[in-house]
């Protein structure tokens, strides 16, 4: 099953931390096939192969279902867990996609950092950690650029908050310091298309206002699209845990696909 792939770049580098796939990247078609091959694989014995791959699987979303479905909860028990793991991703990635267009608005203007990381703790209840901290340990991989080294700095929605903040301080003062231009360049394996874009934005000359209004589009439908497959992902698992048929499990999928 492809969510539980590993990155080939992080097999022939062990020094880039390892890369989850995630419901968020892939397309609605691809989730849909995934289900659709799991009852192929399944047959009649549908909870150990559901077993199993729940233990495989690298997309936690896609793994709580499994678990979900194995437990002895009722179908509607399971559909009302599920949403309330599905709202509490949707929450968890659009504030870090709104990190991660702070960070661009920032150097958009050429903020001072120390700015952007104050705007961005105003997205939490509590400081996640120390500003200073977080502060400290960017401008330590600044540092490292400056001495000729090229630290792997990611920028993905799926990274732990204080990681993300961070690495996002990290671009905002490189940006500052050496330009956008070279910022773009210089996170080329960065697995966000949503950041890299949103520089080059930013190096063709487009005013803040409208990178924001284009980020906040980008944003909306990125997240409906990701509901979109977490809510059929949660119908095609009942239908896996209920014994449906391939082909009234293609109906299900099709009912959320053009």
């Amino acid at each position: 099953m492809f969510f539980s792939k590993k990155n080939k770049e992080v097999k022939n580098n062990p020094s880039i931390e390892e890369k989850e796939l995630d419901i968020v990247e892939l397309p609605i078609e691809a989730v849909a096939a995934y289900w659709l091959s799991l009852k192929k694989v399944c047959g009649t014995k549908w909870k150990k192969a559901v077993s199993k791959e729940a233990n495989y699987t690298s997309e936690p979303f896609i793994k709580y279902i499994l678990d979900l479905i194995l437990s002895s909860f009722s179908d509607d028990l399971i559909r009302k867990y599920a949403k309330f793991k599905m709202k509490t991703y949707l929450k968890e990635f659009q504030r870090n996609f709104v990190i991660i267009s702070i960070g661009l608005l920032g150097i958009s203007v050429k903020e001072n950092p120390q700015q952007v990381l104050i705007r961005i703790m105003s997205k939490f209840p509590l400081p996640p950690t120390s500003d200073v901290k977080l502060f400290k340990e960017a401008q330590s991989l600044v540092a490292n650029v400056d001495n000729g080294k090229k630290p792997f700095v990611e920028i993905y929605h799926g990274l732990h908050p204080e990681i993300l903040i961070k690495n996002i301080l990290f671009y905002s003062i490189l940006s500052r310091r050496k330009g956008v231009d070279f910022s773009l360049r210089y996170c080329e394996k960065v697995r966000s298309p949503f950041f890299k874009e949103g520089l080059r934005l930013i190096i063709d000359g487009f005013d803040a206002e409208f990178i924001k209004y284009r980020l906040n589009l980008q944003q909306r439908e990125i997240l409906y699209e990701t509901e979109q497959k977490m809510n059929m992902s949660i119908e095609m698992a009942i239908c896996l845990r209920n014994k449906v048929s391939y082909e009234d499990m293609f109906k299900v999928a099709n009912s959320f696909l053009i």
